[in-house]
């Protein structure tokens, strides 16, 4: 770290979020209690002309699958309870934008963009999110394949909730982790439904043994009991050194009509390459 604001930036508001854990009586700490708290030292921060992080202010985003209405629910927040705008086509939010006063739902592919405007015309950064809408969003989704549990998250709702990990940090919240074993998901169309593509979406990270899949089988069912394949697909990492990237693998079929898709994802052997 260069200059000594730099070191501010990095250290504030951090070191009073480890003051508080260091402090506090653990049946005390409260995560929530902390951020209603930190808008005040903030204010302190400002008045003494230290140089500290802000993205606390920033637009949080909270999108979880609802399997009842088959849709994407959206709750926005500020830690200060600042007056959000936001917009669904894309564009950046102005004060004529939507203002935000409670949770809404999306169904289709929409990007939204949400920023917190402040008195005095002080904006946060603008949050954007796409969603990338397909037949599967928001349908029930059944995993069989337990999660590691440091990258579980949400849950199988992440499957379907048409948002996509943008990057190879595999710790934002967007990448579901699993160990070793075939990832098996069963999505209920909820009626017999036609299709005839199937993907999926990989983090791969070779240097953390965050690898590729070997395969991907997709099958069908009219009761959820018996299965026939509809397709699959083996593939081949022929890399001989490590490598980070999103890959994408398409299966293409003729269409099939089916209320109930299994997809089985299978994991890639270590190769011999990898120390």
């Amino acid at each position: 770290i260069e200059t000594p604001d730099y070191v501010e930036y990095m250290i504030m508001p951090r070191i009073a979020a480890l003051s508080e854990v260091q402090w506090v009586k653990p049946e005390k700490k409260n995560y929530e209690a902390f951020l209603t708290r930190l808008p005040g030292l903030l204010n302190l921060y400002g008045k003494l002309g230290y140089n500290y992080a802000t993205h606390v202010f920033d637009v949080q985003a909270k999108m979880i699958p609802n399997f009842e209405t088959n849709s994407l629910d959206v709750e926005l927040s500020t830690i200060d309870n600042a007056p959000v705008y936001y917009t669904l086509d894309g564009t950046v939010p102005t004060v004529s934008s939507t203002k935000y006063d409670g949770k809404f739902s999306i169904r289709e592919n929409t990007e939204i963009k949400a920023m917190a405007i402040r008195e005095g015309g002080n904006t946060s950064k603008v949050l954007s999110e796409k969603i990338n809408a397909s037949k599967a969003s928001y349908k029930p989704v059944t995993l069989l394949t337990t999660p590691d549990p440091n990258y579980r998250y949400t849950g199988e709702g992440m499957l379907v909730d048409g948002l996509f990990g943008n990057s190879t940090n595999y710790k934002t919240g967007k990448w579901m982790g699993f160990k070793g074993e075939n990832i098996v998901a069963i999505i209920d169309m909820l009626e017999p439904t036609e299709i005839s593509t199937a993907q999926i979406r990989n983090c791969v990270v070779t240097g953390d043994w965050i690898f590729d899949a070997s395969e991907i089988v997709l099958e069908s069912s009219d009761n959820d009991s018996v299965f026939t394949v509809v397709n699959s697909q083996k593939l081949l990492d022929a890399n001989t050194t490590h490598w980070s990237d999103i890959t994408t693998h398409t299966l293409s079929f003729d269409p099939v009509t089916a209320r109930y898709f299994r997809l089985t994802v299978k994991p890639t052997v270590m190769p011999a390459w990898h120390p």
